[in-house]
């Protein structure tokens, strides 16, 4: 059972999720984990589309200031599982795959492309 918190007599209310600093908190850590993804997601997409006739190089830069960052921050408060960091490799390889030009279908191993770029 979990005791009540109590600051200068007013009893402090029990929330299941809240905001802190930007970052979606919930008692199960699940809600804050997928606004993260889907806004991850948008950006890749924005990079992919505004980007596509750039250089690689260029459109690795705007991932690793912006998209990089958005993913990660408030990170260090979340309760990650397996499958968790699956969708995180998942969806960073999916923008990865799409810059280099490769598909699923290509059967290019995670590593190589990486290392490619």
């Amino acid at each position: 059972m979990r005791s009540k918190i109590e600051i200068d007599g007013s009893i402090l209310e029990k929330v299941k999720q809240f905001n802190y600093l930007g970052c979606e908190l919930s008692f199960d850590g699940e809600p804050g984990f997928d606004i993260k993804i889907n806004r991850y997601q948008i950006i890749c997409g924005s990079i992919r589309k505004y980007l596509k006739k750039t250089r690689t190089d260029t459109q690795m830069k705007f991932y690793k200031v912006v998209a990089g960052p958005s993913l990660l921050y408030g990170s260090e408060t979340w309760v990650t599982t397996k499958r968790d960091m699956t969708r995180l490799e998942a969806e960073e390889m999916s923008f990865l795959r799409s810059v280099t030009g490769y598909t699923k279908l290509d059967k290019i191993r995670s590593e190589i492309i990486r290392k490619e770029l």
